[in-house]
């Protein structure tokens, strides 16, 4: 199993640059525009998204449930080294560190992504008390997607001056970003605590 591991692994990792510069073929030649060979590629890309994505999910699931082969993975994506138990102290602390640092950053984010601010004006035909201006503050929780957009259609009619309805980037790339920073809060954290020994 541990060969097959890394098998997979060195697989995943090499099919990232391939992946990249399939996307970009595919973005230059559409499917449309190509014709013979260049379609035959085109097509067949699809396949290679496929396997790729079932490697994905597959070592996904491995570093879920495999303790060992998260500690070797993970250990070398975030240049992890513990040769003896002074780099395990530091290694214990660089991670509380970062633990405590993105439960600070998730709660923040949390926070954004729940709170609703808008200043509106009125059509005059709907003025309250004379005033078509307005200001709300909302709160905004829902676990599906659909729900969300279901409320959106009981709003009152109004044009908004200003509005903020959550966080204006995808949760992929908030994703994404928690991991980058992850390591680097991870990497800086261990390197600040060298020097200061």
């Amino acid at each position: 199993m541990k060969r097959l591991d890394q098998v997979i692994l060195k697989v995943f990792l090499c099919g990232l640059p391939v992946l990249a510069g399939i996307a970009l073929f595919n973005y230059v030649f559409d499917a449309g525009l190509a014709a013979g060979h260049l379609k035959t590629a085109y097509n067949a890309s699809g396949f290679l998204y496929a396997a790729w994505m079932l490697l994905s999910i597959y070592l996904s699931i491995r570093l879920v449930l495999s303790g060992a082969f998260r500690d070797r993975v993970l250990a070398r994506l975030t240049f992890m080294r513990e040769r003896d138990e002074r780099e395990a102290l530091l290694t214990g602390k660089a991670t509380k560190t970062t633990l405590m640092t993105s439960l600070a950053i998730l709660i923040f984010l949390f926070c954004l992504s729940c709170f609703q601010v808008s200043f509106f004006k009125l059509p005059p035909d709907k003025a309250l008390d004379g005033k078509t201006r307005g200001f709300s503050l909302g709160l905004k929780f829902s676990l599906f997607k659909d729900f969300e957009a279901g409320q959106s259609d009981r709003v009152l009619k109004r044009y908004d001056v200003f509005s903020y309805n959550g966080l204006p980037i995808s949760s992929s790339a908030i994703i994404l970003l928690l991991i980058a920073w992850q390591i680097v809060s991870y990497n800086c954290t261990i390197r600040r605590l060298t020097k200061a020994e």
